[in-house]
C-alpha cells in the first residue's frame, strides 16, 4: 500500500528498560532502594504480561511432555490459615515468557551491581550469585502476605542470599499495601519503578501490609542464589546474544 504524500509511516516506539535517571541507591541497614529505576513502559509491559498469561493459566511442557510446570501460583494455598496468612496471585515469568524474563533480569543485574558496591561481601570471596526467577505478583484489595517471614526460611530456599522486588504500579498511601520490615522498623509504599534489595535471611523479617481500595498491587520479585559456577548468568546472556567471558562475574571483571 502506497502512502499519500502527507502521510508518514508510524514510528515504532523504542521501549527503554530503565527510566532516564539519575539512579541512586539509598541504604538503610542492609536494605537498598532505587526510586524510579525501571521504566514506566516496562512496568506496564510486565503487568500486561501477567494479565495475559495468568488468564490463560499457561503450562509449559518439559522433557517431551513427561510432566508440566505451571506458570501460575495461588498464594492463598501456602498457609493453613488461607487468606488470613496470604492472599495473592503469582506468575513465574521465566516459565511463561523467557524473553521478557531475560530482559527483566538485565534490569535486576544493574541494581545488583550498585548494591554490591556498598556490600562487597555479597560477592567477594564467595561462590557466584545468580537471579533467574522473575515472579510477577498481583494482590487485590483485602489481600497481601500478612505473616512475618524471611526468604530463606525453608530448607528448599536455603541458597537464597539476596531478595529483590520492583513495584510495578503506584498505590496511594491511604490504601495500605506497604512492605514492612520488622527489625529495621521501616516500610516502603509501592511507587512505580522503585526497586528494593535486602538480605534473604532472618535479620530482615518482613510482610505485606493489608491492601484496601480499588487498585490492585503489582510487583516483580525474585532472589539471588549461590550456584557452583557462573552458569545461569551465562545462559541468560547467551540467550540474548550477548555472551559474557568467563573472566566476568556478577558484572565485574575478575582475574
Amino acid at each position: 500500500m502506497k502512502l499519500k504524500p502527507e502521510e508518514k509511516p508510524e514510528e515504532k516506539k523504542n521501549i527503554e528498560l530503565l527510566s532516564p535517571g539519575p539512579h541512586e541507591m539509598v541504604f538503610n541497614d542492609g536494605i537498598g532502594v532505587i526510586k524510579n529505576y525501571m521504566s514506566k513502559d516496562w512496568c506496564d509491559i510486565l503487568i500486561q504480561a501477567f494479565e495475559m498469561y495468568n488468564d490463560k493459566k499457561l503450562k509449559k511442557s518439559v522433557f517431551l511432555d513427561t510432566y508440566e510446570v505451571s506458570a501460575s501460583i495461588d498464594g492463598e494455598q501456602q498457609f493453613e490459615k488461607g487468606s488470613l496468612g496470604r492472599k495473592d496471585e503469582g506468575l513465574f515469568l521465566e516459565v511463561a515468557d523467557g524473553g521478557l524474563a531475560a530482559n527483566t533480569n538485565m534490569i535486576i543485574g544493574g541494581g545488583f551491581d550498585m548494591y554490591c558496591k556498598e556490600y562487597k561481601g555479597v560477592i567477594d570471596s564467595s561462590d557466584p550469585l545468580s537471579s533467574w526467577t522473575v515472579k510477577l505478583q498481583k494482590t487485590q484489595a483485602g489481600g497481601g502476605y500478612h505473616q512475618w517471614h524471611c526468604e530463606d526460611g525453608a530448607f528448599i530456599y536455603r541458597d537464597r542470599v539476596l531478595t529483590w522486588m520492583i513495584y510495578l504500579n503506584d498505590i496511594p498511601y491511604e490504601n495500605g499495601g506497604a512492605t514492612e520490615f520488622l527489625h529495621q522498623k521501616c516500610s516502603f509504599q509501592p511507587t512505580k519503578g522503585t526497586i528494593v534489595f535486602w538480605p534473604a535471611t532472618y535479620t530482615h523479617m518482613h510482610r505485606g501490609g493489608f491492601l484496601t481500595g480499588d487498585i490492585p498491587k503489582y510487583i516483580a520479585t525474585g532472589w539471588f542464589l549461590r550456584e557452583p559456577g557462573n552458569v545461569t548468568n551465562r545462559l541468560i546472556t547467551e540467550s540474548l546474544g550477548q555472551p559474557v567471558p568467563d573472566t566476568y562475574l556478577n558484572g565485574e571483571q575478575r582475574s
